[in-house]
């Protein structure tokens, strides 16, 4: 069965593009004051993707079994510069885009701002192939889905923050791992990159009255690389099906961090990543030297040595 604030001074610098392949409704607002509003949303228009809910029983047990994916096709490109002194928020949010997205929530008082910012993000769909069958006493119920959605999202920030507080809080999904990052502090510096792949999955399911035998064989990837340093409070969660990771500190303390974590469940078509972007970009020319150059390391630094093979399609 289907179920088909306040004053500032700044110099903010945004430079962004969008190629929205389907119709959608994606909202972009941006209010400044240090105000940065970015919502990614779709109310079913421009959606691609599948929903199943089946329930199979006899005159003895009930089982039900569900399943659901989708994705909204995009790319999406954004490069921000601000720098000033006063009050500031800041809200972020992407998701969508096959279980991949990102949500920061910043606000600061009267301080010292400097930040630096990439953003990109790009969805696809190569093919959703579903096979269903029914037992002829309908007493089973078994589905092979064979999905292609290549996504991905890269963002990398440089911030450096001297006032009387910031509280900034980030998340990063990848469909079963999430990592967040929290932050209280009066000085503060931060330096991160996160870049993350989703490509494809085989999934196959037998539902009885009586038990679900599921196969869930996936392909996606995630890497975060960061520095940073707090004289309040510092957090690092990091959580998936096999993981978890929590960390707190209170008082001043400097932290370094790379995880990155691959699911695998056969070779991968690497086709699926021929029309997207390269993610470590030096196109940015016109901003500042220093920071383009920390830019481009950080992004290097998160994909090398991370098996994901991002930039070059090869083994």
């Amino acid at each position: 069965m289907w179920q088909r604030k306040n004053s500032a001074k700044a110099i903010c610098i945004m430079e962004q593009e969008g190629f929205i392949r389907r119709p959608g409704d994606i909202r972009l607002l941006f209010v400044y004051l240090f105000v940065l509003l970015l919502v990614f949303s779709s109310h079913g228009v421009g959606k691609v993707g599948y929903g199943i809910h089946v329930t199979v029983n006899d005159s003895n047990a009930s089982t039900s079994w569900e399943r659901s994916h989708s994705t909204t096709v995009i790319e999406f490109n954004s490069v921000s510069s601000c720098k000033g002194t006063g009050n500031s928020s800041k809200y972020i949010k992407i998701d969508g885009l096959a279980g991949v997205g990102l949500l920061e929530n910043t606000h600061t008082n009267m301080g010292r701002l400097q930040e630096e910012r990439l953003l990109t993000a790009g969805s696809a769909v190569n093919y959703i192939l579903i096979d269903e069958n029914v037992s002829n006493n309908s007493n089973m119920y078994s589905v092979i889905i064979n999905e292609s959605m290549p996504s991905y999202l890269l963002s990398i920030e440089d911030i450096m923050y001297r006032g009387d507080g910031i509280h900034k809080r980030n998340s990063y999904t990848n469909n079963n791992d999430k990592i967040m990052t929290g932050f209280q502090a009066k000085r503060f510096s931060e330096s991160l990159a996160y870049v993350a792949r989703y490509r494809n999955a085989l999934i196959m399911a037998d539902v009885t009255p009586t038990k679900i035998v599921e196969f869930d064989g996936e392909n996606y990837s995630s890497t975060i690389q960061m520095e940073s340093s707090s004289d309040i409070y510092s957090g690092f969660e990091f959580r998936s099906s096999e993981e978890f990771i929590e960390e707190d500190y209170i008082g001043s303390f400097n932290l370094a961090k790379r995880i990155s974590k691959e699911h695998v469940f056969q070779k991968r078509d690497y086709e699926d990543l021929d029309s997207l972007p390269a993610l470590c970009s030096d196109e940015y020319a016109y901003l500042d030297h220093s920071l383009q150059a920390a830019r481009f390391f950080l992004c290097r630094s998160a994909l090398n040595n991370s098996n994901m093979n991002l930039t070059d399609g090869e083994d």
